[in-house]
């Protein structure tokens, strides 16, 4: 399963949308707009339902990359082939 890892964030104020690395986009984090050049705070208590569904979207992708990585590590069959008796 392939997981985009990047987060759309529309700017509030000019509507342009901005791709973050979801690993990055928590509570608390700031991203300048790069076509107005506003500092974009991302929180929970935010009244932009934009904003907060980035943050929600970040979540998710963060639990799906870590579900894939446990599946990955704790998934697999011993790893040393079995062997063989004459």
């Amino acid at each position: 399963m392939i997981v985009d890892d990047r987060v759309k964030i529309r700017c509030p104020s000019c509507g342009h949308v901005i791709r973050e690395n979801a690993s990055r986009v928590r509570d608390g984090f700031q991203v300048n707009c790069n076509n107005c050049n506003k500092l974009i705070t991302l929180s929970k208590e935010t009244e932009d339902p934009f904003l907060r569904r980035a943050l929600k979207a970040a979540k998710e992708v963060r639990a799906a990359k870590e579900d894939e990585l446990m599946a990955r590590v704790y998934g697999r069959v011993a790893s040393t082939p079995t062997r063989e008796t004459p």
